[in-house]
């Protein structure tokens, strides 16, 4: 018989974390990610969906790449940050690796940007400082 040991046991509220990236592969893994953090996921796969899940009030941060379809990362985060009733924190997570496209990120409202690959313990360490875990 196996026994399974959570390295994270939940606690009463744990956080709903939105993981918005189109590649089907790479939403799964940092759903994964998050699970093994202690974190509860919901995938989105387009800019759309993003702002749905964010005006339902029910995640409490949101992972966002920017080449979505649609509507991409930047004007998704623009308008997520337009909701000034909800602000959660968002961490872009994109292959967009220029000056430029972290100031887009940051101006239209991200708190933090990280280019893929990222460090995996990076990106749960802010989203953890962001949420106020750690």
């Amino acid at each position: 018989m196996e026994i399974l040991v959570n390295l994270h046991p939940m606690t009463e509220q744990q956080p709903t974390i939105l993981v918005v990236e189109d590649d089907m592969e790479m939403n799964e893994l940092q759903c994964e990610l998050l699970a093994l953090h202690g974190f509860a996921s919901v995938p989105a796969y387009s800019g759309t969906e993003a702002i749905e899940h964010h005006c339902n009030g029910t995640i409490d941060a949101i992972l966002l790449d920017v080449m979505l379809p649609e509507i991409d990362g930047f004007e998704t985060c623009r308008r997520i940050r337009e909701n000034t009733a909800r602000q959660v924190p968002i961490i872009m997570l994109t292959a967009l690796d220029t000056e430029d496209c972290r100031k887009r990120g940051f101006d239209a409202g991200a708190d933090s940007y990280f280019v893929k690959p990222f460090n995996p313990a990076e990106v749960v360490n802010t989203l953890e400082m962001l949420l106020g875990r750690e």
